[in-house]
This record gives structure tokens, sequence and C-alpha cells, in this order.
């Protein structure tokens, strides 16, 4: 992964965290998609910098 694909990444988490406490929540809910997504991207993040 290059630097800007990762910096990229990171501004993708930011936006995430900004978004949630504004998503409705419960089940297959916006702020449960936000989350899943933030997983997946966080995840990506951890991979790339081993």
């Amino acid at each position: 992964m290059s630097d800007i694909e990762r910096q990229i990444l990171l501004n993708q988490i930011a936006l995430l965290e900004a978004l949630m406490p504004l998503a409705q929540r419960g089940p297959e809910s916006t702020r449960e998609l936000l989350r899943q997504r933030y997983t997946e991207t966080a995840k990506l993040v951890r991979e790339a910098g081993r």
C-alpha cells in the first residue's frame, strides 16, 4: 500500500468517526453500516503497517 492510499484510508476513518454520532441506531442501521466500514478500513490500515 502506498503512502497516498494509506492517507486516504486514514481520512476515511476520520470521516466515519465524524458521521457516527449523527447516524441512526439499530440493527442494519446507518450507524451499523458506518461501524462496519470503519472496522474494515482500520483493518486495512493495520495490515498495511506490517
